[in-house]
């Protein structure tokens, strides 16, 4: 009787044919699983930051407007310290009263709508801070007004040549062409371009 001491050359290439067909499978699902879970995280993030714009709408009669043309960056890149800008300061209700409008013991005090003197916390500092673009990890997101502050815009770069955005009009996430580098803009009334 003869013992066999190994794999023959057939077996070993049919064994190596199937790994790379399993392969073949398995690694286009785990990058399109990967891309789905960072377009929910971005999700997640904006929905969050648009409840808080939403809120401070309702109290101040407007949304805030970026500080400087073109958006705002906010968040904290991987590795950086964190983007601490106007928007943040206006969610958090916290900052100058010189360039806030959402501030406490301001002199003239600042109030909403219905009264209540600014510092109104609609969103904790440390969690605008805190969020990051899950793409460019790098980069943060974006905030952009309309030039009257009635319409908003935020946005994060998702490659090379696309951003994903959500506005004030819209609670999907929308993917639309873009140069890198450069925010989108939302017009007085509500339309948003490259």
């Amino acid at each position: 009787m003869k013992q066999r001491k190994g794999f023959t050359l057939i077996e070993l290439m049919i064994v190596i044919a199937i790994i790379i067909i399993l392969a073949a499978i398995a690694i286009p699902n785990y990058l399109r699983m990967t891309d789905r879970a960072r377009r929910s995280r971005v999700a997640g993030d904006f929905a969050s930051v648009a409840t808080a714009l939403e809120a401070y709408s309702v109290d101040w009669g407007t949304y805030p407007l970026d500080a400087a043309a073109g958006g705002e960056e906010f968040g904290k890149p991987i590795d950086s310290p964190a983007i601490t800008s106007h928007i943040v300061f206006e969610l958090a209700g916290t900052g100058a009263c010189a360039t806030e409008t959402n501030v406490g013991g301001c002199a003239p005090v600042h109030t909403t709508l219905t009264g209540e003197e600014g510092g109104i916390d609609y969103i904790k500092a440390g969690t605008l801070q805190a969020i990051y673009d899950p793409f460019i990890p790098a980069d943060g997101y974006w905030y952009v007004s309309s030039p009257s502050a009635n319409h908003w815009v935020l946005e994060v770069q998702y490659n090379a040549t696309d951003v994903l955005y959500r506005g004030d009009m819209t609670t999907d996430l929308t993917q639309t062409p873009a140069v890198a580098g450069v925010t989108l803009a939302v017009t007085d009334l509500g339309v948003v371009t490259p």
